[in-house]
């Protein structure tokens, strides 16, 4: 806990109306507004009708909140919201009796991390490979494509398989993801900021989540039961790991309806890696020439015209920069919420136990106080020389601290399979006269379709 010091008044956002605040702001422009808070001071208030909200710019303090002072905070009520939506897992704030929310994180997570041991998720290569090579079968050179919707359908395959193992039961997992994935972006926002309404009955869009939400859990329920048919605990699905794992204390196993919980919300988060940032990869390389080529170069050196394989990861350098710089400009997770658990000094800002804090991706990472020429797309920032000049907590694309994101090396690695396996093959370029929409902020930061047109590759 901080100690209370001097404290000034925190700097209100500009541009608030009656009654909304700035809700205005966060509804019809967010990226810009969030963007633009760093000018203002390292904590900046934002007004809505509920309670004001804190907005958290400078790294230094976003490295406190996050990793070391994170004891003071729980997650925010957006996040929570999602918990009461699929139910707790370790994205949300679990409690276990007698144990502190941090502890009870711990716990937790630490009983189901080894279903995302580096070695687990590196032997999950050739399915992401061959989903992306049954996905890429049918393009044709010339032929346009809504790559956000095309890559959306390969990351239901992906994360179905990789987290739930092969088979029909999978395939049942990838379609009921699939059917749910638009319920989220229509229904699932608002809900998370008016938890109450969605509880209420008739409430717009409410049965068609509720519908889509179901199937995906008796999807993943069938898969529990085929994986104990099978009695096959052997493989690299992440599926496999959660049925073995047992709290250290206890040598108690997770309950079969807490094993759902953690499935749904691990597809929920993992799959927008390939459905949303990698189509912002495709887009920048098309508009960055000399990337794409440097990147093509790489691939035809390390891979040499044959499929990729789990070797070949460590050694594609620039091609995992260039998915660094893709989240740095895209996080999927473009904000994220913390609440206080006790009174806090940020800088200058003494804050209340129960203010709700946001901390943007978006915000940090286009920051010119933080990145020089935060606009251009530069993979090279990344090199280990100029990475290390950035401050800690810079970069939040996959989080940072005791509550980093559990999937942060699979969703890099399942992006980095697809983008080297679709990029040996095919370059994709914009359709002329389509102007590329800035893209849509919602839980999730969206590309839209993205339409394209596909060249295919000839080696030289």
């Amino acid at each position: 806990m901080t100690s209370p010091v001097a404290t000034h008044p925190v700097p209100t956002a500009p541009g608030a109306l009656p009654l909304i605040g700035h809700g205005h702001h966060m509804l019809f422009r967010p990226l810009t507004f969030t963007a633009s808070l760093y000018k203002h001071g390292p904590v900046v208030r934002m007004l809505s009708p509920g309670p004001d909200t804190y907005m958290v710019t400078s790294p230094e303090l976003i490295h406190r909140v996050l990793v070391t002072e994170t004891r003071d905070y729980a997650k925010g009520r957006m996040t929570q919201g999602i918990g009461s939506q699929f139910g707790l897992s370790v994205g949300m704030d679990m409690q276990f009796e007698g144990l502190t929310l941090f502890e009870s994180h711990r716990r937790h997570r630490r009983t189901v991390q080894s279903g995302f041991h580096r070695h687990r998720i590196a032997a999950q290569i050739p399915t992401v490979r061959e989903a992306t090579e049954e996905q890429t079968a049918r393009w044709q050179p010339g032929q346009s494509v809504r790559v956000g919707q095309e890559l959306g359908r390969l990351a239901c395959t992906v994360n179905a398989r990789t987290l739930c193992g092969e088979g029909p039961t999978a395939q049942a997992v990838a379609d009921a993801l699939a059917d749910l994935l638009p319920q989220i972006t229509r229904g699932l926002y608002w809900r998370l900021a008016l938890p109450r309404v969605a509880t209420l009955p008739h409430v717009p869009g409410t049965g068609a989540f509720n519908r889509a939400r179901a199937r995906l859990q008796k999807a993943i329920t069938a898969a529990i039961e085929a994986r104990r048919a099978s009695g096959d605990q052997n493989t690299p699905d992440v599926l496999s790991q959660l049925l073995a794992a047992r709290y250290a204390d206890t040598d108690e196993p997770l309950e079969d309806v807490q094993v759902v919980r953690e499935v749904t919300f691990y597809l929920f988060a993992a799959v927008h890696g390939i459905s949303d940032a990698l189509p912002h990869a495709f887009h920048e390389l098309a508009l960055n020439p000399d990337v794409e080529q440097r990147l093509h170069d790489e691939l035809d050196t390390v891979l040499d015209g044959r499929p990729v394989q789990p070797q070949d990861l460590p050694r594609l350098d620039y091609a995992r920069r260039v998915l660094q710089e893709v989240l740095r400009l895209y996080p999927p997770v473009w904000i994220l919420a913390r609440r206080t658990l006790v009174p806090v000094q940020l800088g200058d800002a003494h804050l209340p136990a129960g203010a709700e804090i946001a901390l943007s991706a978006y915000q940090l990472q286009r920051n010119p106080q933080v990145y020089a020429d935060p606009e251009v797309f530069d993979p090279d920032r990344w090199l280990p020389e100029r990475a290390r000049t950035l401050a800690p907590s810079s970069y939040l694309a996959l989080g940072t601290g005791p509550r980093k994101c559990i999937g942060d090396n699979l969703a890099m690695t399942h992006m980095l399979a697809a983008l080297a396996t679709i990029s040996a093959q095919w370059r994709l370029r914009p359709r002329p006269g389509r102007r590329i929409r800035r893209p849509t902020p919602r839980i999730f930061l969206s590309p839209g379709p993205l339409p394209m047109t596909l060249e295919q590759r000839s080696r030289p």
